[in-house]
């Protein structure tokens, strides 16, 4: 059994958390296209609540990979819209309970909106660069633009980035933050959307990952490929 189907039958029923148990498969879909071509990273989320996402992407990561959670977690003056109440100690319980036993957590305490450049690349250099990274924080617009464009800065050569409530009626800053983010020609596009996720992966890498998950789903009835923002997206 693979590391993140143990994960799911095992942990991820015990973690409280907003994740659809139909992200398994588009998941390790990724992780296959990304080790077929020789893409490595770590992971990284912003924005954990209880590490119910986080954990599936470290079950994802070879031996020793690095994790790591930003969140503000009891500094709940900075969540400005409630979003989820991200807590350190239900995230530590939940790691040593249920998480791989081999990997190297960091828990950084910040508003992912005030990180600096030089936050970035100190990020970046201490525990990435990252193959996956989900961004899940204050879901404004602004924050959630910013938290785009960090995973953008942060992010290895064919590294996939996973926005979380995108076209979900709830929270319409996360929808419009991307149609600001797609506007500017950021180095990142779209080629995945699944369950209000949606899947960026670099400009050059684009054409091989969307081939790729529409050559898995070509027999699923509920799968089509519309153009979204310029670019062909598997939904």
């Amino acid at each position: 059994m693979d590391a993140i189907d143990a994960y799911w039958a095992e942990g991820f029923p015990n973690i409280e958390g907003w994740v659809s148990g139909g992200h398994l498969q588009p998941l390790k879909l990724v992780d296959r296209i990304q080790r077929a071509a020789g893409i490595s990273g770590h992971a990284a989320e912003i924005g954990v609540f209880h590490g119910k996402f986080l954990l599936a992407l470290a079950s994802l990561l070879d031996p020793g990979g690095r994790v790591t959670a930003l969140d503000v977690f009891d500094d709940q003056s900075k969540n400005l819209d409630g979003a989820g109440e991200g807590n350190l100690e239900i995230l530590q319980r939940n790691v040593a309970a249920h998480g791989r036993k081999d990997a190297d957590y960091a828990y950084i305490k910040a508003d992912s909106s005030a990180l600096t450049l030089l936050d970035k690349v100190d990020l970046t250099r201490s525990r990435g660069p990252f193959r996956l990274f989900s961004v899940d924080g204050c879901h404004t617009t602004e924050h959630t633009l910013c938290d785009l464009q960090t995973a953008q800065q942060c992010i290895a050569p064919g590294g996939v980035v996973i926005l979380d409530d995108y076209m979900q009626p709830h929270w319409p800053g996360v929808t419009e933050a991307v149609s600001l983010f797609c506007r500017d020609a950021p180095r990142l596009v779209p080629f995945l959307y699944n369950q209000h996720k949606l899947f960026f992966v670099g400009v050059g890498w684009h054409a091989h990952f969307f081939t790729a998950c529409a050559q898995a789903y070509a027999d699923d009835p509920d799968a089509r490929t519309p153009p979204m923002f310029g670019r062909n997206v598997l939904t």
